[in-house]
């Protein structure tokens, strides 16, 4: 997969989406941020559990499409530290994980 990259107003609000193309049977699917070189699991989605948003994302982060084969989520109130890399992983059966990558870059207001 290849890595995209979405402009957003700081105070705006963004979608980043994912979606399987393959027919694999998915698990779980995982949102991650990358921070200084880890990630931090922002949100997942299975059938089980259903959706879960992270302690310090809720409010701030919604989904905007569950299914297990496309994924979506929403960042509310965009501010300059939502700025980076994001990741979609779907966990799979039988390959493992599958992932996409995509970037936010967010400018300032107008003054």
């Amino acid at each position: 997969m290849h890595t995209t990259v979405q402009s957003v107003q700081a105070g705006g609000n963004v979608t980043f989406s994912c979606r399987l193309v393959t027919k694999e049977d998915v698990l779980q699917v995982t949102w991650q941020k990358e921070t200084d070189g880890a990630e931090d699991n922002i949100a997942t989605y299975s059938t089980m559990n259903g959706q879960k948003i992270a302690k310090g994302y809720v409010g701030h982060v919604s989904f905007a499409h569950t299914e297990l084969q496309v994924s979506a989520i929403s960042l509310h109130a965009v501010t300059l530290q939502d700025e980076g890399c994001y990741k979609c992983i779907f966990n799979t059966f039988p390959l493992g994980a599958v992932s996409g990558r995509m970037c936010l870059k967010v400018y300032g207001k107008a003054s």
